[in-house]
């Protein structure tokens, strides 16, 4: 007999428990990542579960927005008011399920009406499932009829031996570019060391806004503090900073990094522009130097996210589809998928013009992505 739960925090499950459903492509669902999201003056946060006998099947968060944080909604659900299910914003998503495949479908069912039912009490008319995988997409559409539409591309290195030296293979004719990018950095005097976030939140703190501030994305000092400062909290453990610094030890920059499983997710960097000495430092903080740290720590997949995916093929990423899938409420069960086929197309050329490589053709021919 299966049962469907809401929780309002994180807190209320095990953590042992939430992280066994929770492979290593999914960091941004693990307990300790939520934890530190959440923020009940934001966006209140739902935790729904489905269990048998005491054993998690499946579980997702869900974010409901008052309309002065709500994210912007792609277009396929512009017409919608939704309750967004899985990753807040802008992370990678994908269903958390355990057993064998008829299970999976079956618990998968369960947790979407458990999610159509908590979103229609608090008036929502659809279930947004923002910067979903193509598989979990197709098992979605297997169940119920979904909109849906491209949304964008993940950069994933994908280096399955874990060396160094197999990352430089990966590079091709990349490689003596992307070599002379590493030389240039230890030449300028520069090298990187690494502790933990909890040491470091005070420094990193306003070089991380003097970057957000250069690219025009600026926030309040107190609040990049505090956003650290919660991630250490919860996930100290995981967490490396890659800290660049001159002859004397001087930051000049770092970045954060969470390792997970087998994988190592980048997630903010900052530097001070009056130190920097042109010497590829982010590139040194943020790929050729975790790349090294994850061989000794025999990790062997660096997840990039998204945007910015020329700069991230040419160092050897790999990009993955993610879509916005909409269910309208209430529910109709069967099967169905409905996009806009030539708007996605046109996005996938350009994501393909952009990038210049890294896009697997049989993953990107879109036209073949069905129900299950």
């Amino acid at each position: 007999m299966t049962e469907t739960r809401h929780l309002t925090s994180i807190g209320d499950i095990a953590r042992d428990t939430w992280d066994s459903l929770v492979p290593a492509s999914c960091f941004y669902q693990s307990h300790g990542w939520l934890a530190g999201q959440e923020r009940p003056d934001f966006a209140a946060a739902t935790y729904t579960v489905v269990s048998s006998d005491g054993r998690l099947l499946a579980a997702t968060p869900s974010y409901d927005f008052p309309a002065k944080n709500a994210p912007p909604l792609p277009p396929v659900a512009a017409d919608r008011a939704v309750l967004r299910v899985g990753t807040r914003t802008g992370y990678h998503n994908e269903f958390l399920l355990a057993g064998a495949e008829a299970e999976r479908r079956a618990a998968l069912a369960e947790l979407v009406e458990g999610l159509a039912d908590h979103a229609a009490r608090l008036g929502r008319d659809a279930l947004l499932f923002d910067f979903l995988t193509t598989d979990s997409l197709r098992s979605l559409a297997a169940l119920f009829p979904v909109r849906a539409q491209l949304r964008s591309a993940e950069a994933v290195i994908h280096n399955e031996e874990g060396t160094f030296e197999s990352y430089r293979r990966l590079l091709g004719h990349n490689v003596r570019k992307r070599d002379y990018e590493v030389r240039k950095f230890e030449q300028a005097g520069l090298s990187l060391a690494t502790a933990p976030l909890s040491e470091c939140v005070d420094e990193l703190a306003p070089l991380i806004g003097q970057t957000m501030d250069r690219y025009d994305a600026s926030l309040d000092l107190a609040e990049i503090r505090a956003f650290l400062k919660v991630q250490a909290e919860h996930l100290d453990g995981l967490s490396t900073v890659f800290r660049v610094v001159d002859e004397e030890g001087g930051l000049v920059g770092g970045h954060v990094a969470f390792a997970w499983r087998e994988m190592l997710y980048a997630r903010v960097a900052g530097f001070d522009y009056t130190r920097t000495r042109g010497a590829y430092e982010y590139f040194n903080a943020v790929y050729y130097g975790p790349l090294r740290h994850m061989e000794r720590r025999r990790l062997d997949t660096l997840h990039l996210g998204l945007s910015a995916v020329e700069a991230k093929v040419r160092r050897g990423a790999r990009l993955h589809p993610v879509w916005a899938a909409v269910l309208p409420l209430p529910l109709v069960r069967g099967a169905g998928l409905t996009r806009d086929t030539a708007a996605d197309q046109a996005l996938a050329d350009s994501l393909r013009a952009e990038a210049g490589g890294g896009m697997d053709e049989a993953e990107w021919e879109l036209g073949r992505i069905t129900p299950l």
